[in-house]
């Protein structure tokens, strides 16, 4: 009866230690999914790579770097596989599980490219068809980038932007894009659409390069001046390659004050940082609407 009753009490302990443990097991840390990533993506044979990275996100569906996992699947199948058929299955299949914009982007985007390499005709009919569908403004932004090449298609590229101008929620990544819609049309010879578009791109320092060019170009020297003081306070560099000290002292030859002029763009209060959500290198979201009345810093990586 009494190694009954031990038994008993050893086995409900036994019971309490794997419940505890159970209870105080956690979910894999945001750099353990990514060292997951990269270690399916480090594999040399590229059948089992693939089929690592369709773990990946059979494991991982809604992380915010599945689009990685896709890229790189898709990537192995088309190029080192050189299976076309199994990558339009594999891409059919990822966009009838997305519904996010920008996942769906990101898959759209890896089929355009491969489109393009292949040739112009079908990928541009392919950008076209998505202008209806799709809400991504970084897969319009940078199908843009690829089709404003005089051989492929700079009008389509100019809708494209002007897409992704249409999609952004910042006001710096609808200047960026009304700034390409603006270059794509100057590239064509549409100056007055040029200029429109430059004035939609207010903050963008690449539309006041060009607005200075167009200005001086049209004797309006002076305005010229002020807009490349704008693009040299807010883009490195700018001040040489546009050779503005030479241009400053054609407008104003005793003028010794461009240093400063320059400095006083660059201090500014611009308001209110937008409210939205990012990832961090890590994988970790952070939404900016809970972080107010906090002192956040932000260091970005290619923010475009």
């Amino acid at each position: 009866m009494a190694r009954s009753y031990l038994k008993l009490i050893a086995a409900a302990a036994a019971c309490v230690l794997i419940a505890g443990g159970c209870s105080k097991r956690e979910a894999p840390s945001a750099l353990a999914i990514l060292e997951e990533l990269e270690a399916a993506s480090a594999v040399k044979d590229p059948a089992e790579r693939v089929e690592r990275l369709e773990i990946f996100i059979a494991n991982h569906g809604d992380h915010p770097y599945r689009h990685l996992a896709y890229n790189r699947a898709l990537e192995a199948i088309a190029a080192e596989l050189k299976d076309e058929a199994r990558a339009k299955r594999f891409l059919a299949a990822a966009l009838a599980r997305e519904i996010d914009p920008a996942s769906r982007g990101e898959l759209l985007l890896a089929e355009f490219t491969h489109l393009m390499e292949k040739g112009h005709g079908e990928a541009v009919a392919f950008a076209d068809s998505l202008l209806g569908t799709e809400r991504s403004p970084r897969l319009f932004l940078y199908m843009g980038y690829y089709l404003m090449d005089p051989k492929a298609n700079p009008a389509l590229a100019v809708k494209c932007f002007l897409k992704s101008a249409d999609l952004s929620t910042g006001q710096r990544a609808r200047a960026h894009a009304f700034t390409m819609a603006a270059a794509c049309l100057d590239q064509m010879g549409e100056k007055e659409e040029t200029k429109r578009y430059l004035a939609m791109a207010e903050g963008n320092p690449e539309a006041d390069e060009m607005r200075g060019r167009l200005l001086w170009e049209e004797g309006n020297r002076a305005e010229a001046i002020d807009a490349y003081i704008r693009c040299a306070s807010r883009m490195p560099g700018a001040r040489k390659y546009t050779r503005l000290d030479s241009l400053y002292a054609l407008v104003y030859p005793d003028a010794r004050d461009l240093g400063e002029r320059i400095m006083a763009g660059r201090i500014g209060d611009e308001g209110q940082l937008s409210m939205g959500i990012f990832v961090d290198l890590e994988g970790k979201v952070y939404d900016l609407s809970k972080l107010k009345g906090k002192k956040v810093v932000l260091y970005a990586l290619s923010p475009t």
